[in-house]
């Protein structure tokens, strides 16, 4: 073996000195200042700024001997091992064998690839891959640079430590843990996987805390990795009041895609939290996701959302969707170029107390198919979009539409600065409807179905095919009218837009499925098409007219303001009366957005009576402050709904007449020092009204406070402590108003440890 010998910088020799056996075509790299060699011996000593390299470990020590009849290295001074992991061993002595794969030290620290720290009174080196360190003291945070002596923020002291590289797992024996020098903890055996493990199986840190509805409860839960692109985490629950419950999750990568399912199950009294076995029957859930990319241009996935009960996810803590119901979906989805193609299918399942499956609309399928054409043709753009749709329920209307549409858009300007869009549309709508009821559809007409069993006063048929078509044509003007000044731009705007189509086509018989709860807003203005969905047509000639106007600086601020109206020439009364859009003069809409600087963001979007002025919904957002005192506060206030004004959730089918709704809500961020912050938040109910959800009166909320929490967050370069209290004002079935206290504290490459602590019904500790 060659090896390279620098004596004094002065130059490199051919040397068999410090010839090692466990590798004989891994060459040595070795300099120092000074070199003495006994033939007898067989010895060689170098001293002052000694360097070995070989196989992409360093050696640096003031005095190094190589004994060449044990093949022994010996290092003195200052020694410091770089290894080819990015580790970094320090200590007083070191002795290392076999191409320095086996090793004693005294007196070791090592540093970590992570910039975390060990020490010991004596490190061992088996092999190359594994460390054997006796009194070891590991942490990962930094030492004070005021006093490098102080304890760290945490560390975790014990008898042995070893470090198995090729296992690649810690373990710790007769361990303890002390937080600012203080025992906390204390553990027989402990084991970890390394910091550069990402995926490890094994227990993970157990949870605990108390409610009101299931009482005390622990969870202990086991990750499992099945393989390097697939693992599974069980996590078995005891609850004190609410029943044994096994929770678990399954994720797979996959080449083209991934599977993501969790679930539980559990075998408690539904709608009750007490120790009765009265009604006590089996509860669980699911909640899966998949997506495969199928080519480059399509790709298909699935979402399955299903609970055995509608209080099951609050009272267990699995927490409610948005929209308080469950949707299931499965999907195929293409893009290319010029066009997109979706198709999906949908199951709703309410967790609306008192609102059953059986009114839901399954949709069987929902297809769309949209095409745009290259610029130019006609000096335009062409469009062209098809829809189907597929609803069956097990009770109520089943709904079949077929819907094919085309758009002509251009766009031109004038000599004096105007841009004009003009838009040319035509859709028709073909429908097969039967078994048409109120039960799913009560925004149907009352006079075409028997009532305390009168006869209907129009009779109609159930069952029916229907069809129609919709022409328009739509001319949108702007006039940009700029000023640029030194520091700012000023743009006042002028917009108008004209839309024509026939005043028909719209039908009451028609049951309107994807076209509920319109409410007019400033977004809406200067759309020739303003409704979501295919069943109700926005039919008729109307204007739209508004004013834009901002003032933008160079610095980035901006001032930004929109306010409009629409005139119709005939009212449109398949809108919602409270639509504010379905008389002929409409409300005025607008929003005003202030945008300063970083330190200021307001958005205000209003609606205005059209006779008074007076407010019809106002919604407010306004965030203030730099980042390490950020204040926020959002307003919302739309007036109560009369009893024609019923609004049905298309997603459960819910009929909802709103009351007044005030709420107000805040939240605050402060950044109290390098690592504490503090953060809070609530949403306050401003008003005593009540809804009236599927024709019965039900308080907007029990509580005055809707929602609060305050929590304080300790963050730094080794640990995380989160606490927080949170004050919940929602009721639904067995789940109660009630304060929670939480606390977590993150140890930097050991885990999360802690939990819900109390939980208490009521509105206060």
């Amino acid at each position: 073996m060659s090896i390279l010998l620098s004596v004094g910088g002065a130059g490199a020799v051919d040397s068999s000195l410090f010839k090692q056996k466990s590798d004989k075509n891994a060459p040595i790299v070795f300099q120092a200042d000074e070199v003495e060699y006994d033939d007898k011996l067989a010895l060689t000593v170098a001293k002052g700024h000694v360097e070995i390299s070989q196989s992409g470990q360093v050696l640096l020590a003031d005095t190094v001997t190589y004994n060449q009849k044990t093949d022994t290295v010996t290092a003195s001074g200052h020694i410091s091992l770089l290894l080819p992991t990015g580790e970094v061993v320090f200590a007083d002595f070191m002795e290392l064998r076999d191409s320095m794969n086996n090793a004693f030290a005294e007196n070791v620290r090592l540093l970590l690839a992570d910039r975390s720290r060990l020490a010991a009174n004596a490190v061992r080196r088996v092999n190359g891959n594994r460390l054997e360190l006796r009194r070891g003291v590991y942490s990962p945070c930094d030492l004070c640079k005021n006093d490098p002596t102080a304890p760290p923020a945490w560390q975790l002291k014990a008898r042995e430590i070893s470090d198995d590289k090729e296992l690649k797992l810690i373990e710790f024996r007769d361990a303890v843990m002390e937080i600012d020098g203080v025992p906390v903890f204390y553990t027989p055996y402990m084991s970890q996987p390394e910091p550069t493990v990402k995926r490890a199986s094994g227990f993970l840190t157990p949870s605990f805390g108390n409610s009101s509805t299931v009482g005390f409860h622990v969870a202990v839960p086991y990750f499992l990795v099945l393989g390097p692109d697939k693992d599974l985490t069980v996590a078995p629950r005891f609850t004190s009041r609410g029943g044994p419950l096994l929770a678990s999750e399954y994720r797979e990568r996959f080449g083209n895609g991934y599977l993501d399912a969790l679930g539980s199950i559990n075998y408690s009294n539904v709608g009750s939290g007490n120790n009765s076995t009265t009604g006590h029957q089996v509860r669980g859930h699911i909640n899966a996701f998949g997506n495969w990319d199928i080519d480059e241009t399509y790709r298909a996935g699935f979402a399955a959302q299903r609970a055995s009960d509608q209080t099951y996810l609050l009272r267990f803590g699995f927490g409610n969707p948005l929209l308080n119901a469950l949707i299931s979906r499965a999907y195929l989805e293409g893009f290319q170029p010029r066009a997109a193609t979706d198709i999906n299918a949908y199951l709703f399942q309410p967790l609306t107390p008192g609102l059953g499956d059986s009114t839901q609309p399954i949709v069987l399928p929902v297809a769309n198919r949209n095409w745009q054409s290259e610029p130019g043709v006609w000096g335009g753009l062409l469009k062209a979009n098809a829809n189907l749709l597929n609803i069956v329920r097990e009770v109520g209307t089943q709904t079949r539409r077929l819907s094919l549409g085309g758009e002509w858009d251009r766009t031109f300007r004038d000599g004096i600065g105007g841009e004009y869009t003009f838009q040319a549309t035509l859709r028709g709508d073909a429908y097969s409807v039967s078994d048409l009821s109120p039960k799913s559809n009560p925004d149907l007409p009352s006079a075409y179905f028997p009532i305390n069993g009168m006869p209907p006063g129009e009779r109609i048929g159930y069952n029916f095919l229907a069809a129609r078509a919709f022409p328009q044509l739509g001319l949108t003007w702007h006039y940009p009218l700029i000023r640029r000044g030194e520091d700012t731009t000023a743009l006042v705007e002028p917009i108008a837009g004209i839309y024509a189509g026939p005043a028909g086509g719209n039908r009451r018989r028609i049951p309107n499925e994807d076209s509920l709860g319109y409410e007019f807003r400033d977004s809406d203005l200067f759309r020739p098409d303003r409704l979501a969905g295919y069943d109700i047509l926005d039919t008729g000639q109307r204007v739209d007219y508004g004013l834009k106007a901002g003032l933008y600086n160079k610095e980035g601020g901006s001032y930004r303001f929109l306010i409009g109206q629409s005139l119709r020439a005939q009212p449109n009364p398949f809108l919602p009366p409270a639509s504010g859009a379905a008389q002929r003069l409409s409300d005025v809409v607008g929003r005003i957005v202030l945008a300063p600087s970083s330190y200021l963001d307001l958005i205000y979007r209003f609606r205005l009576d059209k006779s008074t002025l007076s407010n019809r919904s106002q919604e407010v957002g306004v965030s203030v402050g730099p980042q390490s005192l950020r204040v926020g506060a959002n307003f919302l206030m739309v007036p109560a709904q009369q009893l024609n004004e019923v609004v049905t959730n298309p997603a459960t089918g819910q009929t909802v007449v709103f009351g007044k709704r005030e709420q107000l809500t805040f939240n605050a961020t402060a950044k109290l020092t390098r690592y504490w912050s503090l953060a809070g938040s609530e949403t306050v109910n401003l008003t005593n009204s009540t809804n009236l959800i599927n024709g019965v009166a039900t308080p907007q909320s029990s509580n005055k406070s809707l929602y609060a929490t305050l929590a304080a967050i300790y963050q730094d370069e080794c640990m995380a402590f989160i606490s927080a209290v949170t004050q919940s004002g929602i009721r639904s079935g067995d789940v109660t108003p009630g304060v929670s206290v939480m606390f977590s504290v993150v140890f930097k490459n050991l885990g999360e440890f802690g939990g819900n602590i109390l939980s208490v019904s009521g509105n206060s500790l």
